[in-house]
């Protein structure tokens, strides 16, 4: 399955950070085109089938639920099968969309840096590939624990870092310069959410990848013979518990001493 790998690994402190509107626009033309850029894929579907039984595991009644970069909402719309549900983005196209499709929820256009949110409201903040895409991931962060209620939990999947450096030879789509992409490994990962997060649980999933010993971990050869010991999803569940897996996904709790 193709998915989208960004232009760069880690984006240089020296490389111009583009302006707002240069990343409205260029989301504005992502889920314009989301389609064709295959941005709804299986992988996308399991990450969402992760973070929904992360979600199903805090066994909460009717929480309030924000989901961080909802895009056209599609996911958005699942997390309302378990409570109440309110999706922003900074993409106006991709909200009009949502609010097309599911007008029973809401659904907001803007900036998270900017707009007022309402501090301590939510139980639950997700965010699914997102934080890489942002221009200040501690200060990302920190608007997820100011929303937040007291012990309010964050369920967060990104692309894992080392995973994104042993790629190999994929053919991926290039993303244009007003797409940011800076990928955190675990370690990078647990020490942005220490100060305002404690971890629940983290792991990584999606196992990809044929570069460097990711050539060898995900051979045919390799897995066919580990197919006879175990069987596909204990194998995969066994890579990402290495850290191997294409997405981070972490389960954090928002701290006591958070509350901003």
């Amino acid at each position: 399955m193709k998915n989208i790998r960004e232009t760069d690994s880690k984006m240089s402190s020296t490389k111009q950070i583009p302006s707002i509107e240069d990343q409205r626009r260029f989301w504005d033309w992502h889920w314009e085109h989301w389609q064709e850029r295959k941005i709804i894929n299986d992988w996308t579907l399991r990450r969402g089938d992760a973070i929904l039984e992360v979600l199903h595991s805090l066994s909460l009644t009717q929480p309030e639920i924000l989901d961080f970069g909802c895009g056209k909402g599609w996911f958005t719309e699942k997390l309302a099968s378990v409570g109440n549900a309110t999706g922003i983005d900074l993409s106006e196209e991709a909200i009009a969309m949502a609010k097309a499709r599911s007008p029973q929820i809401t659904f907001i256009a803007g900036n998270v840096y900017d707009f007022p949110l309402l501090a301590a409201k939510y139980d639950v903040v997700v965010s699914q590939e997102v934080l890489t895409h942002v221009e200040n991931q501690a200060a990302y962060l920190e608007l997820a624990a100011k929303v937040l209620k007291p012990g309010g939990h964050l369920i967060l999947a990104c692309a894992n870092k080392f995973v994104m450096d042993r790629l190999g030879n994929a053919d991926w789509n290039i993303q244009p310069p007003e797409h940011i992409s800076w990928y955190p490994s675990m370690k990078v990962l647990k020490e942005l959410l220490h100060p305002r997060f404690k971890i629940v649980r983290a792991t990584t999933i999606l196992p990809v990848g044929n570069g460097g010993v990711l050539r060898f971990v995900n051979s045919y050869k390799l897995n066919r013979a580990l197919g006879w010991l175990f069987p596909v999803d204990v194998l995969e569940a066994l890579k990402g518990r290495a850290g191997l897996g294409y997405q981070l996904l972490v389960l954090a709790q928002k701290r006591a001493s958070a509350n901003v």
